[in-house]
């Protein structure tokens, strides 16, 4: 009964790590695409905050 528990434990331990690293690819993707687009059109930012401003 307790290898069982075991076995059971370290299994959900795995599929737990393999699902949130699949969850995390995705955001830590998309944030480097922001941060470049930041970088090479810093007009995406600027322009709308002058709008709020009144610029």
């Amino acid at each position: 009964p307790v290898g069982t528990v075991l076995n059971v434990a370290c299994g959900v331990g795995k599929i737990g790590m393999e699902d949130i690293m699949k969850g995390i690819w995705p955001f830590l993707l998309a944030e480097i695409l922001v941060l470049i687009l930041l970088i090479l059109f810093p007009s995406i930012v600027t322009v709308p905050l002058q709008w709020f401003t009144g610029m």
